[in-house]
C-alpha cells in the first residue's frame, strides 16, 4: 500500500479508502488509484470479518412520503428489530431514510461507509442499484421483485392458497368476488394468481374476468358498488389485503349486512389495522418482522462471512382465522 501510494502521489489513507471503495474519495482519485495499483499487479485479498466484532452500517429506505397507506402496513419497530437480528451477532448502525424520484443513495463524501442497502416495499428509481454496485455496496429489495437484484419477498400465492382451502373448509363453493386496486400490480397479480389457484384446488368456482374488482384506489371501493356484487350472488369478498378488508367490513356495515352471517371477508397481511378491525378479520399472518429477520441474514453472510446465497427467498405466511369468517 505504501509503494502503490508513493507510485500514485497520494497518501496510505487515501490508497486504503479508493481501494476499498470508500465513498469519502473522488471518482477521479479511485480511478488513479485503482490503475496505478492494477499497474504494479496489487490483488484484493478478501477477509471475513469477526462477527462478533463488526458494526454493520445499512442504509434503510423506506417508500416516499407520497406513498400514504405504506405505514397501514407494517411496523416500523417490527421492520428493524427483525432486521437487526438477523443481521447479528454483528453490530448494526441503521440508517433509516425515505426515497423519492431523486433518491440519491450516496448524498456526500463524509457520509461514512455503508455496507448494504435494504429498500422496502418499493422500488427505488433507475440508476440506483448501479450507484450502489459501483461503490461495492450489497442492496436487497424488501417484498418487492427487480430483477438481478436481492430480494426478500413474501409468499403472496401461498397465501391467497390457504384463505381458498380456510373458505372451501367453511361450505364456500362459489360466489366470491376478489378486491384489489390499482398502483399494487406486482402484489395484485401474484395474490389473484394464488387465490385462483386455491379456488381451482377447492372446487371453488372462480373466474378471473368476472369475479376480480380492481378500484383505481382504496378510496374508490364504494358502497353502490358492493350493494351491486351482492346483489349479483356474491357473498364472499376477498381483499387482497388488510387496507381492502377492513374498508369492506366497514362499508358493509353500513350497508346494513351481517359478518359473517350474511357475508364472509378475508384480508392479507396481519397489519396493524387488524388490532382495531370489528369483528376481527380473518388474514394471512405475512410477518414483517420475519421478513426482516430473513433479509438481515442474507444480507450478513455476504458482508461478513463472504456467502453469496439465494437471490430470491420466499417467505411462507400463517392463516388467521378470525370472527369474519
Amino acid at each position: 500500500m505504501a509503494r502503490i501510494a508513493e507510485a500514485a502521489g497520494v497518501s496510505k489513507a487515501t490508497v486504503s479508502r479508493a481501494l476499498g471503495g470508500s465513498s469519502l474519495i473522488g471518482g477521479p482519485v479511485v480511478s488513479h488509484v485503482k490503475a496505478v495499483a492494477e499497474r504494479m499487479g496489487y490483488v484484493r485479498r478478501n477477509q471475513r470479518r469477526h462477527s462478533e466484532r463488526s458494526i454493520l452500517t445499512i442504509k434503510l429506505v423506506l417508500p416516499p412520503a407520497a406513498s400514504r397507506t405504506a405505514n397501514l402496513f407494517y411496523s416500523l419497530s417490527d421492520l428493524v428489530d427483525g432486521l437487526r437480528e438477523g443481521l447479528s451477532p454483528s453490530g448494526t448502525n441503521i440508517i433509516v431514510e425515505t426515497a423519492g424520484k431523486d433518491y440519491v443513495p450516496f448524498p456526500h463524501k463524509k457520509g461514512g461507509e455503508v455496507d448494504a442497502f435494504v429498500f422496502a416495499f418499493h422500488r427505488p428509481p433507475a440508476g440506483v442499484f448501479e450507484e450502489i454496485k459501483e461503490k461495492g455496496a450489497k442492496c436487497l429489495v424488501l417484498n418487492r421483485v427487480v430483477r438481478g437484484v436481492r430480494q426478500v419477498v413474501s409468499d403472496h400465492c401461498d397465501a391467497m392458497r390457504q384463505v381458498a382451502e380456510h373458505l372451501s373448509s367453511k361450505g364456500v363453493a362459489g360466489n366470491c368476488c376478489f378486491v384489489g386496486y390499482r398502483g399494487i400490480e406486482d402484489v395484485m397479480r401474484m395474490r389473484v394468481q394464488g387465490f385462483t389457484e386455491g379456488c381451482a384446488a377447492n372446487g371453488i368456482t372462480f373466474e378471473v374476468k368476472k369475479d376480480v374488482w380492481i378500484a383505481d384506489s382504496p378510496e374508490g371501493i364504494e358502497c353502490e358498488k358492493i350493494k351491486a356484487e351482492y346483489e349479483r350472488g356474491v357473498r364472499v369478498f376477498v381483499g387482497v389485503n388488510d387496507v381492502v378488508g377492513s374498508l369492506l367490513v366497514q362499508k358493509l356495515h353500513e350497508l346494513g349486512y351481517q359478518i359473517p352471517h350474511d357475508i364472509l371477508v378475508t384480508g392479507c397481511d396481519n397489519s396493524p389495522l387488524c388490532d382495531v378491525i370489528i369483528p376481527r378479520l380473518t388474514t394471512v399472518d405475512l410477518s414483517i418482522r420475519t421478513l426482516a429477520m430473513r433479509a438481515g441474514r442474507n444480507l450478513h453472510a455476504g458482508i461478513v462471512n463472504g456467502v453469496e446465497s439465494e437471490q430470491s427467498i420466499l417467505v411462507r405466511g400463517e392463516l388467521l382465522i378470525g370472527e369474519t369468517t
